[in-house]
């Protein structure tokens, strides 16, 4: 064999040995829903390989769990899940069937974002049952709909990916950071759309907005639905009803996913807009991404409290 020819076998087993080692290097996350996944993306940057598990227009509630969601967390090694129950119905029959330690609870690869979450909201007093809806005896799950708390979840991410990828750490903090900056940079732009919003008060379907008007300081007096995840009943959407209607001006909040028959219904009755506001990244068209749906809520926000003034009504109809 000639000097040539054992060069060129040589870097020919080079190749093929190096290259399945820079495809691994990659750090495979999984992400339970598209928020997260979004912001593990911007987080990972080009050093993971990021799978999310709900799309956005689905309830994050009521995703089956299909076999193949099973698959994608076979070889995972970071989990990243909103918790506060909100995945209760789905993720933990699919990290059981899954069986990759990586990711089981305690592990090193699993990762609760709530845990960022200083202030959990609507936290439940007293005994907590089905008969009262879908309620979550640890708060209210919908943090990711404060900004700030996605930021919060960030840089949690950054650390534990870290973690697991030290050679990265650098570059995981340095791409939280700009996030961090980025939705700083945004926040007075939000405040300024909502200006007018604030003197408005409004409905919602679901109590799926608490964390998004604490941050934005509007005030909401009531819920469609009377019990969370259960169709309301027509005696309690018809107090409703004659509650918005004593307003002297309202509007009506509800998620892409919500029962809009029901949610239209009182909007008409109560003579008010019926603003649908993306609950994930995705939800609609438009919210491509994590500030991108900000953008999207601050704006139809915007447009139904105008909408919902009535001029010179007083405050009976």
């Amino acid at each position: 064999m000639t000097r040539h020819a054992l060069k060129f076998i040589l870097l020919v087993l080079a190749t093929g040995l190096l290259a399945p080692a820079a495809a691994n290097a990659e750090l495979k996350v999984v992400a339970t829903l598209s928020d997260l996944g979004w912001i593990a993306e911007r987080v990972g940057g080009d050093d993971a390989e990021v799978t999310t598990l709900c799309p956005g227009h689905q309830d994050p509630h009521y995703l089956p769990a299909k076999p193949s969601l099973t698959r994608k967390l076979k070889k995972a090694d970071l989990l990243v899940y909103n918790g506060l129950e909100l995945e209760v119905g789905w993720l933990p029959q699919l990290i059981k069937c899954a069986r990759n330690r990586n990711v089981k609870a305690g592990a090193c690869g699993e990762l609760d974002c709530s845990h960022a979450v200083r202030h959990v909201l609507d936290v439940p007093t007293g005994q907590v049952d089905r008969s009262q809806g879908d309620i979550h005896p640890h708060g209210n799950p919908h943090y990711l709909l404060d900004p700030r708390l996605g930021v919060a979840v960030a840089r949690l991410m950054a650390d534990r990916m870290a973690e697991l990828d030290p050679d990265a750490a650098e570059r995981y903090h340095r791409r939280a950071d700009d996030f961090a900056a980025e939705i700083k940079a945004r926040l007075p732009v939000w405040a300024e759309k909502m200006r007018a919003a604030t003197s408005c008060p409004l409905i919602v379907y679901h109590q799926h907005w608490e964390y998004l008007l604490t941050w934005l300081g509007l005030d909401n007096i009531a819920s469609i639905e009377h019990r969370p995840g259960i169709n309301p009943s027509p005696q309690h959407v018809e107090e409703v009803i004659e509650l918005g209607r004593r307003q002297a001006c309202i509007y009506i909040l509800a998620a892409s996913w919500d029962n809009r028959k029901i949610a239209d219904r009182a909007a008409e009755r109560m003579d008010a807009p019926l603003a649908i506001l993306p609950g994930a990244v995705g939800a609609v068209e438009e919210a491509t991404g994590y500030i991108e749906m900000f953008d999207v809520i601050c704006e139809r926000l915007s447009e139904a409290s105008i909408d919902g003034v009535r001029p010179q009504e007083g405050l009976t109809r």
